[in-house]
């Protein structure tokens, strides 16, 4: 098994999956019951011959957002990381960091040797996850505390991936009042926005007030 997998395996799987992920390959996967999904993900880095390098990154990705992508489909595809809404890296600890002097991205990148520190790495990693970054990411789920966090923090250890009023109007738009998120969706038209999105924005209000029983103007 390739040490990288090794280290999942032993260290991350049994945390992840205590915290309710499902696995597939390096990616572990927890949907919200909004139909909102965490994914987090494991690359490598072939920067140092004597070390594995990886990063951990978690990608936000809200369900409206992913079906306004895939919006040519009646039945989109499980969303994925390029759906994100935000992206938080999990930032190592200096002993098991590739370059803690460095400054980000850099500072992201875990790294161990094989197998001289690959179970001390896989022990900090799981220590990570459980103490600080998965009680922080999954409140994410919940798209109100998204909304409140990339707000914010949005170039923080969170950081946003699309423009502020898009995100704003993902959030809100399954949710909250439909003549503030209406306001926000004619007010990014005004702006420039980008028109397929003030489209698809404008229909799924529509959708929803006919839902609700609310006359649409």
């Amino acid at each position: 098994m390739n040490p990288l997998d090794t280290l999942i395996a032993r260290h991350v799987a049994p945390v992840a999956k205590a915290a309710g992920f499902t696995k597939k390959g390096r990616t572990f996967r927890l949907a919200g019951a909004n139909g909102d999904h965490l994914l987090m993900h494991f690359d490598t880095h072939a920067v140092d011959p004597a070390r594995h390098v990886f990063d951990v990154t978690f990608w936000i990705v809200p369900l409206p957002y992913w079906e306004f992508l895939n919006r040519q489909y009646a039945n989109p595809p499980a969303p994925e990381a390029g759906g994100a809404l935000a992206t938080c890296p999990v930032i190592p600890p200096p002993g098991v960091a590739h370059e803690p002097e460095e400054e980000m991205p850099f500072r992201s990148r875990w790294a161990f040797t094989e197998p001289g520190t690959r179970d001390l790495c896989g022990r900090e990693l799981a220590r990570v996850l459980a103490e600080e970054t998965l009680p922080l990411v999954t409140r994410l789920l919940d798209r109100r505390t998204l909304l409140e966090q990339t707000r914010s923090n949005p170039n923080g250890e969170l950081v946003r991936l699309r423009g502020a009023a898009q995100s704003e109007i993902v959030l809100r738009v399954d949710s909250d009042p439909l003549a503030e998120v209406t306001a926000l969706v004619d007010k990014a038209e005004t702006d420039g926005g980008f028109p397929p999105f003030v489209t698809w924005a404008r229909q799924r209000l529509r959708q929803r007030a006919e839902r609700e029983g609310f006359a649409w103007p």
